[in-house]
């Protein structure tokens, strides 16, 4: 995976105001916690971070940090919050990535191919679009690729399907469906009305008896 270097600072004063006027001026405020070291408030430059994301194909992303204080730094994008009407990312929370120890990160789910279900009229839930594992930062990815053309009307994949390879960790149930073919709605129309006719001609008939 490609690294993306970010000159980062520390900064002192905190609360809403303060991150407001470093909004103002185009920093990022921001947090970096993990490893051996403190949890320290941050900022860097909003423009470069966004533009690091729009080249990135998942927001798991491993950064090369040259922190004020500490030097080069790498760390993992945690978390990220944007405004709710514009989507621009007003605070990222980075973690300490430490050598040799795992960490615990969603990967976005790929899907590929055309599910056979589908050409026949049914309907593809993609029902997950990540998934939560434990891995050691040298071997995180950007996705998972989900083969779905095998999938027929009916037929469902779960997460004890997915190819993963041994450097992953599951922290889902492996149960979960991750996607399925329903029939056309039309037709699953139909079978639920059939099914229910049965208990109406039942209880017609118990009235007739009475």
């Amino acid at each position: 995976m490609e690294k993306t270097k970010l000159i980062v600072k520390k900064r002192d004063l905190e609360g809403t105001s303060n991150t407001r006027r470093l909004r103002r001026t185009g920093a990022l405020p921001g947090v970096i916690y993990g490893g051996d070291k403190d949890a320290a408030s941050i900022s860097l430059d909003a423009h470069i971070f966004e533009q690091m994301l729009h080249h990135s194909a998942s927001e798991s992303v491993i950064i090369e940090i040259d922190l004020e204080g500490e030097g080069d730094v790498s760390a993992l994008i945690k978390d990220i919050q944007r405004h709710p009407v514009t989507h621009d990312v007003v605070h990222v929370d980075f973690l300490r990535i430490v050598a040799g120890h795992a960490i615990h990160v969603t990967i976005p789910l790929e899907f590929v191919g055309e599910a056979a279900g589908v050409n026949a009229g049914g309907i593809l839930d993609q029902v997950m679009h990540e998934i939560a594992v434990e891995v050691l930062p040298r071997n995180l990815v950007d996705s998972f690729e989900v083969n779905v053309s095998e999938l027929e009307i009916g037929d469902s994949i779960h997460v004890s399907d997915l190819k993963l390879g041994a450097n992953f960790n599951l922290l889902v149930d492996e149960t979960a469906i991750v996607a399925s073919v329903a029939a056309p709605r039309v037709e699953a129309e139909v079978e639920e009305a059939a099914a229910a006719e049965p208990e109406v001609i039942n209880e017609k008939k118990a009235e007739d008896a009475e």
